[in-house]
């Protein structure tokens, strides 16, 4: 994964089958280095630095979402919850401890439809956050007996699926 890409998104999973609490497949390092890679940059005395960045903050105009895909329908009549977690780098370039920044409902197994769009914004990192995140992650947290698969992205105006119409019935591309 790249440094966070407004446009394209940066991909938590794809069509991860969720039947039990579960990290994201994927965990997106804004450095674009990897966990457990320094990044690409040098600090005071060539010394290399670990950077945080609060992806919360958005664009200045537009909040970034985690986009959730229900993938394939949900079973059991137990809950799903998708949360959105971060982490600073902990001094060995790879995720310290994740801390949830924002959480869905709570959702029944057999609730969740195929196709169904889950946003959940990215909220500003709080002030009790420990520096700034370079790692964020998805969290899925099972209550009991269930499954169900997603596909997870970060976005900046996330597209919706149903209708994906980007401008106003009135706008006219100039030729």
């Amino acid at each position: 994964m790249g440094f966070f890409d407004y446009t394209s998104g940066s991909n938590f999973s794809t069509a991860q089958a969720i039947t039990t609490s579960a990290a994201s497949t994927n965990v997106f390092d804004v450095t674009g280095a990897g966990a457990g890679t320094a990044p690409a940059m040098k600090g005071a005395g060539g010394l290399d630095t670990a950077l945080g960045v609060d992806i919360g903050a958005g664009d200045g105009v537009a909040q970034p979402e985690v986009m959730v895909v229900v993938t394939t329908a949900g079973t059991g009549s137990d809950t799903i919850t998708i949360e959105v977690q971060a982490a600073p780098d902990n001094g060995s370039y790879s995720p310290g401890s994740y801390t949830t920044l924002a959480s869905s409902a709570a959702f029944v197994g057999t609730s969740l439809v195929a196709g169904t769009e889950i946003k959940i914004p990215v909220p500003p990192v709080p002030s009790t956050f420990s520096g700034l995140p370079r790692f964020y992650r998805v969290y899925y947290t099972c209550s009991g007996t269930q499954t169900a698969s997603f596909t997870a992205n970060l976005l900046l105006n996330a597209p919706d699926l149903k209708s994906p119409q980007r401008y106003g019935s009135n706008f006219v591309v100039a030729s």
